[in-house]
């Protein structure tokens, strides 16, 4: 830890000695010239030395977390605590996010346990009434392997305590229950656990990973699960006004306002501590009272406004939300209490003032000799000097860079916010990114927000259309067990036109598939046994056969040209990755391996990159980019806008500040003369990374050797663009990037024509943003902007009428004459739009309202509110890319689409779809219901739009990436097979998989799907695992159905026609296309163990007739089936 490295230096300054004496000594101080980071080491000193509990209050959470950052750096993870805000207003019906309510409880449990900390927390979170820390405590559950705790009664208790119950767990504080398996998610805990029973003893206790759902190696001895809430239901007390609506609902939305109402006591976070026994800090205190007169003022202000929709009795008072400033007072009476600040403040009450030893870092600005140049002065006055860096690659890279200089220098892993020089002992801490002029490398709290991965797009739900390939298209009603052939089958039940039905087996699900296709007009339902399905997908194959023949002949040409062969990776590209300031998700490291990978073979490279908005495409573009520098080759980024173009540009610099890379922008910001002197240079060689918005493709920019083009956001450009860049790209790698593809450019990328790095995990603290679509109100509109100005965030308002936009601005500014509005759109000159975003990203100003320009990857953490004005006249993927500028960091998102009473219903359906998409990593998902949406016409062109509207999508996609393999292998178009051609597999036994095992139809279907597609014999032995894992020890029923498709799989790796397993004969038709040789079958009867015959009545047929058939059970009949097939399979 940094704190321990630096006390020696701290044990001989005066003024630490001096701080060390607060605890014991006036009640009230004043340190200033601080800076913040010296902030956070004053209190990790005060805590080192003083044993007791240290509470640090700051103006805003965003203050509150990096003070946390920095203590972490100094005194480590362990003892040193954030405690959030709800992120919601007083009264507001809207609960915290579960992650937020996990951080939370991690404060909360380290408070009761007894043992100083320090905690780190905004005025906001402070002054909010929350029941009792020994109600807490009471809850807190430990449990043991070897306890009886009956599963039912644990359930009741979860549920008690505020857990989701669920049918699987996916995410902190859920609970599920099936069978002899509970499942629970409860931190501090990092993964949830499973607990397996044996009637109501506890015999397991496992963690398992929340995306597989699959257990983990090795038992735990014990658990602890703490409450979801910080209010448990039974402690609600009977006379509660509100009791009614606990009964009827639970835990409702906005429940944290109404803590007085349900308790008889509650209290603050300061009061979990005995008086003696905490240290308050108030970092910056004129502020965090000016902030707290605010919040007390808005509490007022919206109780007012409830007062007119609720009953009296049931609104709790402003000062039963939030306490005042008489309980500020009283902590600052009643505890030892410490200002910090960077100036000097004359303060409401009496406190004696002490001028700190601080000074800000010596200011490098990217200039080693200065650097250099400070260092040896520091030696010659005896001084230390310790650069800080992220990791160990920046540290190596900045001992070779001082090497130059003849200098070496102590350093430490663990970099803090700023450095400081601290006067009296001589010591001056240097970060490297202030060093280099870089973002710092991002710590945030626990956030109990896994990566979430995409869902799966192909899932049924009641009311789906799909289509059958042999009876066209019909509507999926459920699942359903019947009678078959005297066996019992779960069934898919189809309606088809006229009211028909039809079952299909849950073994023949590879026949279905879900229909999609455009919006607005339903598809007919086929009419059984008409012809006119079969007609339908005979045009369709021919339609298909066309395209692939047109789209195997274009990949022939391309994979025929000869590429770029980049050099493999250097020790600058090693550096280069590793000094990215987050930390790389699963998803981020393949794509980045696959496209290296892809730019150092000599074929061009064609490769999607599809990620979602903030999951890390740019930091991908970056390495490829970099790698194509250093093999010696020039890289074009063509970007959609110019306000991207400048992002891409400062972020391109940033990142390769530390190496001598050039770097120029093409956009209208830049002057004539800037753009000469670039041209210049491209064509010179002397210019490696050019970004630019379409000017890149005009006719006098002439690149020496250009290796690599990235194109963000393809679907942006148009044909006359695209035209341009296949001259550009004939023998270019070159990488698309989208987080909503062209339906065109998916379905190749699905179809493997154009290779795909897909990244659907995100960065592991990022929360999915919360959608609201409401009426345009004023009222909703300043709630929305006050909260996030309130957590110290920014807004986006996007107008995108710039006839009207000076009006709504006006309107804003009347409505909140205390905020600070910009106004940006493309007509402004650019010097004035360029200056507007630059304020706005500078926090000049709290709200930005803009046109549609800021749609395309602008990149601004703090902003995390958007308000999109007349959502209704945006297109799905459109909408969705402008929610995607807000989300980016760990805080949680709003985006609010605004709409008028009268909006259309088929608009309404196009927002509701970005509700239904507010998970992360939904981009994928919205490419394919942009295709329902828009329809299917730009897919293929628009020839293909009447067949796809004709047969689905999906369907569409499997016949053309068959008919794409067939001709990719030069083979012959192939007719496929009719229901006589199948393979069958015919048994007697039940075919499904109880309801008492796998309650959940959505579930059950899932795994039926996946048996479906399973192709070896160790995949079933793994998903047989995977369920008793899951869902406890497999019924005799499920163990029928593994292995009736452990013989389907046998069935068709031999080859076969069919097989049956039936009253004791085991019957084996071959086709007449793989038709054993005598040898074989000579060879086969010499392995096989009961009595046999051949057949020759029907083409060729092996009959086993299994001796004792009567006393053999299902179980012996399938394992002798099985055992045959391997036989016959090793034989051929």
């Amino acid at each position: 830890m940094l704190y321990d490295k630096i006390l020696a230096y701290l044990d001989r300054s005066p003024y630490f000695k001096a701080l060390r004496d607060i605890p014991k000594g006036a009640q009230r101080e004043q340190h200033y010239h601080l800076n913040q980071s010296a902030r956070a080491l004053a209190a990790a000193d005060l805590y080192k030395t003083s044993g007791k509990n240290l509470i640090i209050v700051s103006q805003d959470d965003i203050i509150a977390e990096d003070i946390w950052d920095d203590l972490c750096v100094l005194i480590g993870r362990d003892k040193a605590f954030y405690l959030p805000d709800y992120e919601i207003l007083p009264y507001e019906e809207r609960s915290p996010h579960y992650s937020i309510r996990a951080t939370r409880m991690e404060s909360f449990l380290s408070a009761i346990a007894g043992e100083p900390a320090v905690y780190s927390l905004s005025i906001r979170a402070l002054i909010r009434y929350l029941p009792p820390g020994n109600s807490l405590k009471r809850h807190i559950r430990t449990i043991k392997q070897g306890d009886e705790y009956p599963p039912q009664e644990l359930m009741l208790d979860l549920a008690n305590m505020g857990y989701e119950i669920e049918y699987q767990v996916a995410k902190v504080f859920q609970a599920a229950r099936r069978g002899g398996i509970v499942d629970v998610f409860s931190p501090p805990l990092q993964k949830p656990v499973r607990l397996e029973y044996y009637g109501d003893e506890i015999v397991s206790i496992r963690h398992f990973s929340a995306q597989t759902q699959r257990s983990e190696p090795g038992d735990l001895k014990q658990i602890s699960i703490i409450p979801a809430r910080e209010l448990a239901l039974d402690d609600v007390i009977s006379a509660s006004p509100i009791i009614s609506q606990v009964r009827s609902k639970g835990y409702f939305e906005g429940i944290e306002n109404y803590y007085s109402l349900l308790i008889p006591q509650t209290e603050c976070f300061p009061d979990y501590f005995p008086a003696d026994d905490r240290l308050i800090i108030w970092n910056n205190y004129p502020y965090i009272a000016e902030e707290l007169e605010q919040l007390l003022e808005q509490c007022i202000q919206q109780y007012k406004r409830e007062k007119k929709n609720h009953s009296q009795a049931k609104l709790p008072k402003p000062e039963k939300i939030l306490a005042g400033e008489e309980y500020i007072y009283s902590l600052i009476n009643s505890s030892r209490n410490l200002f910090l600040s960077q100036s000097e403040f004359v303060l409401p009450f009496e406190v004696a003032s002490t001028r700190a030893p601080f000074v800000s870092a010596t200011a490098i600005n990217s200039d080693l000799e200065l650097l250099s140049r400070r260092l040896r002065e520091l030696d010659s006055l005896s001084a230390h000097a310790i650069l800080l860096f992220d990791n160990e690659s920046q540290s190596k890279r900045m001992r070779e860079l001082l090497a130059d200089y003849q200098l070496d220098c102590d350093q430490h892993l663990g970099v803090l916010h700023e450095g400081f020089f601290i006067e009296d002992t001589g010591l001056e801490l240097f970060t490297d990114h202030e060093i280099f002029n870089r973002y710092k490398r991002k710590r945030y709290t626990p956030r109990y927000s896994p990566g979430e991965q995409i869902i799966d797009y192909e899932n049924l739900k009641p009311g789906d259309y799909v289509v059958h390939i042999d009876h066209g298209i019909g509507i999926f009603e459920g699942l359903r067990i019947i009678k078959l052939d005297g066996q019992d089958v779960e069934c898919l039940v189809l309606e088809y036109a006229d009211e028909d039905r039809v079952y299909v087996p849950t073994f023949q699900l590879q026949l279905l598939s879900k229909y999609v296709a455009e919006e607005g007009s339903k598809p007919v339902l086929s009419k059984l046994g008409s012809a006119k399905w079969n007609n339908t997908k005979k045009k369709a194959q021919e339609q298909i056969e066309l395209v692939a023949t047109e789209l195997v002949k274009l990949y022939a040409e391309r994979s025929k040209r000869a590429g770029i062969p980049h050099k493999p990776d250097t020790e600058w590209q090693r550096e280069l990755e590793e000094s990215f300031i987050y930390d790389d998700t699963e998803d981020q490291a393949r794509s980045t391996k696959e496209i290296k990978t892809d730019m150092e073979l000599p074929a061009p490279m064609e490769r999607l990159l599809c990620g979602d908005v903030g999951f890390g495409k740019t930091e991908v573009a970056i390495r490829a980019a970099f790698k194509a520098v250093c093999s010696g080759y020039q890289v074009a980024v063509l970007v959609p806008t110019t306000l991207l173009a400048e992002q891409h540009y400062r972020v391109f610099k940033e990142r390769m500040a530390q190496y001598p890379v050039r770097i120029s922008m093409f956009s209208r910001f830049r002057t004539s003369q800037q753009v000469k002197r670039d041209l210049v240079g491209i064509t010179m060689g002397e210019i490696d990374i050019a970004i630019g918005t379409h000017r890149l493709l005009s006719a006098d920019v002439r690149f020496r050797k250009l290796g690599l083009l990235i194109i963000d956001e393809e679907h942006r450009f148009g044909v006359r663009h695209k035209e341009k860049l296949r001259r550009l790209q004939s023998n270019v790698d070159t990488l698309y990037m989208s987080a909503t593809p062209i339906p065109r450019t998916l379905n190749l990328a699905l179809a493997k024509l154009k290779e795909i790095s897909l990244m659907q995990t995100s960065p592991k603290e990022r929360l999915p943003i919360r959608t609201i679509i409401t009426p345009r109100d004023i009222e909703v509109i300043k709630d929305a902007i006050r909260r996030e100005i309130d957590r110290g965030g920014q807004v986006f308002f996007i107008h995108n009428r710039v006839q009207t936009i000076e009006t709504v601005a006006e309107e804003l500014r009347t409505a909140m004459p205390g905020v600070s509005f910009g106004v940006g759109h493309a007509q402004m000159p650019e010097h004035h739009l360029e200056n507007v975003m630059d304020a706005f990203l500078n926090r000049e100003y709290q709200v930005l309202i803009s046109t549609t320009i800021i749609e395309n990857g602008i990149d601004i953490p703090n902003a995390n509110t958007i308000l999109i004005d007349r959502a209704d006249t945006f297109g799905l993927a459109q909408l969705y890319q402008m929610r995607g500028r807000v989300g980016r960091s760990n805080r949680r998102a709003y985006a609010y689409l605004l709409i008028p009473k009268s909006t259309t219903t088929d608009a309404k359906h196009r927002l509701e779809a970005l509700t239904q998409y507010d998970y992360l990593g939904a981009g994928f998902q919205v490419a394919l219901r942009d295709l329902e949406l828009r329809g299917a016409g730009t897919i293929l062109g628009t020839k293909q739009s009447g067949i796809i509207q004709s047969i689905g999508f999906n369907y569409y996609n499997k016949l053309l990436g068959n008919a794409l393999e067939i001709k990719e292998k030069g083979e012959d178009a192939r007719i496929e097979e009719s229901p006589e051609q199948r393979m069958s597999l015919k048994t007697e036994i039940d075919l499904y998989l109880p309801t008492d095992y796998i309650d959940d139809d959505e579930e059950r279907l899932r795994i039926y799907r996946r048996i479906n597609e399973l192709e070896d014999l160790e995949q079933l032995k793994e998903l047989e695992q995977e369920l008793s894992d899951r869902f406890g020890k497999i019924p005799d029923k499920a163990r029928w159905l593994m292995l009736y498709f452990q013989l389907k799989v046998l069935t068709k790796q031999a080859g076969l026609q069919t097989c049956q397993v039936r009253n004791g004969v085991i019957t084996m038709e071959f086709r007449e296309t793989n038709l054993p040789s005598k040898k074989q079958l000579l060879q086969l009867g010499g392995k096989l163990k009961h009595p046999f015959r051949f057949d020759l009545s029907r083409g060729l047929k092996l009959v086993i007739e299994l001796e004792h058939h009567a006393r053999l059970d299902y179980m012996n009949q399938f394992e002798i089936a099985i055992e045959s097939l391997q036989s016959l399979i090793e034989m051929s």
